[in-house]
């Protein structure tokens, strides 16, 4: 007995440093952050990412539905100002003259003041109807540019109507995606604690030593020697 326990200990004690000396292992926290980065993503994980996107994108659908309201709030006021200054000028007959005609008036009359000779008071009274004829002209231009622009800011009105439309369609197809993804998250969830009362853990392998095997050896043999 005391030679097999001598056997077992010189052939221990002659291990190399190479041999004996175990490798360097990674430690349990660099385990198992390698182990976590390595793994593919969870089913929850994927949803929460998934809904994370959708959310960003309904903060950005949000910010343009609002931009486009207050658009269309000035844009509904700029037609109410060019309508009542349209319905003024509705009433004047000098906004109301062709200005192909008034522009052909003004035209002739500065021709006669430049190549005809008149006494002074007839030139004077050419050039206060030439005043005249310019006013009603103005007048007119403004009338023109005035309903030309109300044209442009109902076609503005039209399309802020259609892309605050659109927008609100966005958002609702984008709320019942949103619907869908929380629903698969609650789920999968619920199945995640679902299955954690059932798991089971085997119990940790202990390690034997070389002196461990060697007691038992001799506990062995003892046995065999007293029987």
């Amino acid at each position: 007995m005391i030679w097999s326990c001598l056997t077992i200990q010189t052939t221990v004690c002659s291990l190399t440093d190479n041999e004996a000396k175990p490798e360097p292992q990674a430690t349990i926290q660099e385990t198992a952050e390698a182990a976590k980065a390595s793994a593919p993503p969870s089913p929850s994980d994927e949803f929460t990412k998934a809904i994370e996107e959708e959310r960003k994108k309904k903060g950005a659908l949000f910010d343009d539905l609002r931009r486009f309201k207050r658009r269309l709030a000035y844009k509904l006021a700029e037609k109410d100002a060019i309508a009542k200054f349209n319905a003024t000028n509705a009433q004047n007959k000098k906004a109301t003259k062709n200005i192909g005609y008034l522009r052909r008036k003004k035209e002739s009359l500065e021709f006669r003041i430049s190549t005809e000779a008149f006494t002074l008071d007839a030139e004077k009274d050419l050039i206060r109807k030439k005043q005249e004829v310019e006013e009603e002209l103005q007048e007119a231009i403004n009338n023109y540019r005035m309903k030309r622009k109300a044209e442009f800011v109902n076609s503005d009105i039209e399309e802020l109507n259609k892309k605050i439309v659109e927008t609100q369609t966005q958002l609702q197809e984008l709320e019942k995606r949103l619907d869908v993804l929380y629903g698969g998250l609650r789920k999968r969830r619920g199945q995640q604690r679902d299955r954690k009362p059932h798991e089971h853990h085997q119990p940790p392998v202990q390690e034997v030593s070389f002196a461990d095997i060697a007691v038992i050896k001799d506990k062995k043999e003892d046995k065999k020697s007293g029987g």
